[in-house]
């Protein structure tokens, strides 16, 4: 990380500047302990096993359905974990059984992911925001997370240099990841190493149905070169390069989520593009409602200038969502917000907050997702409580996604 930080500037500069490269490292050295105490021994971040009663949640049957299932042939028998023969189960399993059960019974609740053979078009889902702190990071993998808990086949597309949503799957960005390994190879100057394909980036990560297009720090010269790259490619439409990628990897997939940078960036400005259910979360206080505000604001002037320069098609969405976060229930003051935009944005507020959460700020400082907690990490009323919060959410967007693709909501939540 140092050498190339140094390559860029002459002896005496990099001596001045040698404090940010120690502290970069430094960073980096703590990110490494961090995955390494969570990922012992191996130092590979795996998924937890789901014990049978979590497991029949997910798969929407009773847990002596599931404990019947084990014994029928072709079935995973999963893995026993303690006394009286009790199993757990990992995602992959919980998935084949979900398609077996749907096989077996043809029975709409087992079949999760988008039918292409009655028109329904992939889902893509950007998480965007103008202001940092909103929590976009955090619920762009817990939804792309919960989806793939449900069955669907989710990509996870990281745009925010920070690389933080890549860092949540185990990854040290900038030590494993080239800029040529992240959505820069799409958007570069140089013709010799741009690709117009998806495939070359995806990523797969230990989560069974739920791959990644990681980030680093060199994704950023992105917003350097695509200015370039218009002044020379006159027919380029610099904001749609993201979206006219898409069919390259539209087989694969039921949902793309797209977590944006803290900016209205051209990185951002492409994943809006790109998107037909733009995700808007907004911490209830003043300072981030009025970011909020001017975020809107500088869509609409954005959109409308694109407008133009498309002969006047203008972009719309299949829908457009804002999403409560960082709720801070015992607040007065928030609660008292949250009143005022429910009544002002009552067509496009989702029902459900995201409140805050001791086991989700535990989870964070671990590098770990609410998801990948157990019950035995903390009380298990907290871990239940903030598990319910996080499931009526996305449950909530799920069923938006389930409006865009014209499906009858007949399938139930999971609690």
């Amino acid at each position: 990380m140092a050498a190339r930080l140094e390559q860029a500037v002459d002896g005496t500069t990099a001596a001045a500047l040698q404090i940010f490269v120690d502290h970069a490292d430094g960073c980096d050295e703590i990110q490494r302990k961090i995955i390494e105490v969570q990922s012992h021994p191996d130092q590979h971040k795996k998924l937890r096993l789901f014990p049978t009663p979590e497991a029949a949640r997910l798969l929407r049957i009773s847990e002596s359905h599931l404990r019947g299932l084990v014994r029928q042939k072709g079935f995973p028998q999963g893995t026993v974990v303690g006394g009286n023969n009790r199993r757990a189960f990992t995602l992959a399993e919980v998935n084949e059984i979900r398609r077996l059960l749907f096989a077996a019974t043809k029975d709409p609740r087992y079949r999760v992911g988008r039918q292409r053979e009655r028109g329904e078009k992939l889902a893509v889902v950007t998480v965007a925001n103008f202001k940092g702190g909103a929590a976009k990071t955090t619920h762009s993998v817990h939804l792309a997370q919960y989806l793939a808990l449900q069955g669907y086949r989710v990509l996870l597309v990281d745009l925010d240099s920070q690389a933080s949503a890549t860092s949540m799957f185990g990854h040290v960005p900038d030590e494993e990841f080239d800029r040529l390994d992240t959505l820069y190879r799409l958007f570069t100057l140089d013709d010799g190493v741009r690709t117009a394909s998806l495939h070359d980036l995806v990523r797969p990560t230990y989560w069974d149905g739920l791959d990644l297009i990681p980030a680093n720090l060199g994704l950023y010269s992105t917003e350097f070169e695509l200015p370039v790259r218009q002044i020379k490619q006159r027919e380029l439409r610099f904001w749609r390069i993201l979206a006219d990628a898409l069919p390259s990897i539209d087989d694969r997939y039921d949902v793309v989520v797209c977590d944006c940078p803290p900016s209205l960036s051209y990185l951002s400005i492409n994943a809006v593009m790109a998107a037909n259910f733009l995700l808007v979360p907004i911490p209830p206080s003043m300072l981030d409602f009025s970011s909020a505000g001017r975020f809107f604001r500088m869509v609409y002037e954005t959109l409308s200038t694109l407008a133009q320069a498309e002969g006047g098609r203008v972009k719309t969405f299949d829908a457009v969502r804002l999403l409560v976060s960082k709720y801070a229930i015992a607040d007065a003051n928030q609660s008292q917000l949250v009143k005022w935009m429910s009544a002002v944005f009552a067509d496009t507020l989702l029902e459900n907050r995201m409140a805050l959460t001791t086991g989700l700020d535990n989870a964070g400082n671990l590098k770990q997702s609410y998801y990948e907690l157990e019950s035995a990490d903390m009380n298990r009323r907290t871990y239940e409580r903030g598990l319910e919060y996080l499931n009526n959410v996305n449950a909530e967007i799920e069923r938006v996604i389930w409006s865009i693709w014209g499906r009858p909501q007949i399938v139930e939540s999971v609690r």
